[in-house]
């Protein structure tokens, strides 16, 4: 799911990461592969002040949430990076309490959390964009209720996500 999403950037480093985020609005965002082995995706985040990467750990319940340093973190979990980060994106959109949820560093740095645009690291094609499309224009769960082949039904049901 997270490559057919267009905004998963492989192997690209936190510096080609800043390289590529500098200029951009706050809350523009990507997903890496992560330098530390021991994560298997970073997220790179342009705040208002700079560009922040964060690890996001894979849990020993087989879920994703955002690295923490306090070890009793209460963060939403989520089976797929890509439910992960439209759960962010989702929270940012809804709320101009942007200190709402924040990330901090190891070297006690806060920053607001918000997420709000992909950076695309390709084109998607007309299929998958038209399916975003429909998601962006229906509540969640309303799939059924549209009057589409069952075939389309299956593919929209794929990728539940408007970003």
């Amino acid at each position: 799911m997270l490559e057919v999403s267009g905004w998963y950037w492989a192997s690209v480093s936190r510096h080609e990461a800043a390289a590529l985020l500098n200029g951009k609005e706050e809350g523009t965002f990507l997903v890496r592969d992560s330098a530390d082995p021991g994560h298997l995706f970073s997220l790179s985040l342009k705040t208002a002040r700079r560009v922040v990467n964060a690890r996001i750990v894979y849990t020993e319940h087989g879920t994703f949430r955002l690295d923490s340093i306090e070890k009793s973190c209460n963060c939403p979990q989520f089976d797929c990076v890509v439910k992960l980060l439209d759960f962010y994106m989702t929270e940012s959109s809804r709320s101009r309490d942007t200190g709402k949820h924040s990330w901090v560093q190891p070297c006690g740095t806060q920053f607001p959390l918000k997420v709000a645009r992909p950076l695309k690291s390709k084109v998607c094609d007309l299929k998958h964009l038209c399916r975003r499309a429909i998601h962006a224009h229906t509540q969640k769960g309303q799939v059924d209720d549209l009057s589409l082949p069952e075939a389309l039904k299956t593919y929209l049901k794929a990728y539940p996500f408007r970003h």
